[in-house]
């Protein structure tokens, strides 16, 4: 794969003197050419600015941010092979389907035969055919947002850039179109840079992931690197859900690391790769709630008493309460002939291998 966009220095910072805002900082950032790339994190860290500026609506205060390996640093949006889907559709109210998705064709001066038949394939591929001659007000939120990829769609850009895009959707709906999201992607081959504070949404479409906070990428990676080796603290938090444990190291050496669990003696745990671990320091160990299963208390490598359960439908959350006090969540899948431990109940859980986790500070 080839480079469509590279990003080195790039910092944003909005005002002057003691007012001003850092919104990013020393972003360096390679997004490969047909990618589905996401930039996900909180509100305010930086996500939509760092869209913004590789769509041209703002420019930086320094680095730099090549297109297809052409410095776009001062140039316009109008004058970057990219298309850019907001969160407000911006639909025009007056226009039919068709005529709104032929809109920017048109603006680019493109021979009336070629504006149709693009139409025509731009309706396939959203799935409008039959609603072609519909009006804006006509159609659900859903459907709107399909006509706004197919518009952007159109006139061909290298690049889509999407900002949470399906924010608006309903839950059932919204899982709907990240599906066909994914699918228009892989049928037009065009690089999509989406934005988003939604985890599920980043996971589910993803080829890689940004997680930025702060105006900074704190890791970069494929969905199962970022959701199996979070980098931080924060990392592990905002990417599902998770045990945030604070453990002391029982041994490091040659032979790994363990750590002392509560109860129970001591743990493997994986620790990242040039990490110095000192016996009896104390490190934050993550595990997730999947990881854990319920177990015969002489086989457990944890004990926990339970002091509530929350049901999900398709699976229960039991929420423990570990021999030092620290919480701990056990995530099970639903079965018929399952009965539920009552609250105050003692149980065994038996953690996945390398489940724990040591994160750096």
């Amino acid at each position: 794969m080839s480079a469509e966009i590279e990003i080195s220095g790039l910092s944003k910072v909005f005002g002057q003197g003691a007012g001003a805002f850092h919104a990013l900082s020393g972003i360096d950032l390679t997004i490969e050419t047909g990618e589905f790339f996401t930039l996900l994190g909180p509100s305010g860290c930086g996500k939509t600015t760092l869209l913004r500026m590789i769509a041209g609506f703002e420019q930086p205060t320094a680095g730099t941010l090549r297109i297809n390996g052409e410095e776009v640093a001062g140039k316009g949006p109008n004058a970057r092979p990219v298309n850019t889907v907001f969160q407000n559709y911006a639909l025009f109210p007056h226009m039919s389907v068709r005529d709104n998705i032929g809109f920017g064709l048109k603006m680019l001066g493109r021979p009336r035969a070629e504006v149709a038949a693009t139409v025509d394939e731009m309706l396939r591929l959203v799935r409008m055919e039959a609603m072609a001659t519909r009006k804006p007000s006509e159609l659900s939120g859903g459907q709107q947002q399909r006509v706004a990829l197919a518009r952007a769609l159109a006139p061909r850009p290298r690049m889509l850039l999407l900002d949470e895009p399906l924010s608006a959707l309903d839950l059932k709906l919204r899982k709907e179109m990240q599906s066909e999201l994914k699918r228009l992607q892989i049928e037009t081959g065009i690089t999509f840079v989406f934005v988003t504070h939604d985890q599920e949404e980043a996971l589910t479409m993803s080829d890689r992931i940004a997680v930025m906070n702060a105006g900074r990428i704190l890791q970069l990676g494929t969905p199962h690197e970022i959701y199996n080796t979070p980098s931080d603290r924060f990392v592990a938090g905002f990417i599902g859900d998770t045990n945030v444990l604070s453990l002391a190291v029982a041994s490091s050496g040659g032979d790994g690391v363990t750590l002392a669990v509560p109860g129970a003696g001591a743990l493997p745990a994986a620790s990242p790769a040039g990490l110095t671990l000192l016996v009896g320091q104390t490190v934050t160990a993550v595990v997730r709630p999947e990881q854990a299963r319920l177990c015969p208390l002489a086989e457990a490598d944890l004990t926990a008493t339970l002091e509530q359960t929350v049901f999900f439908g398709t699976d229960t959350h039991l929420h423990l309460r570990l021999a030092d006090g620290q919480g701990f969540i056990l995530r099970r899948q639903n079965a018929a002939d399952e009965v539920d431990p009552a609250p105050g109940d003692r149980l065994g859980l038996r953690l996945a291998r390398g489940a724990l986790r040591v994160l750096k500070d």
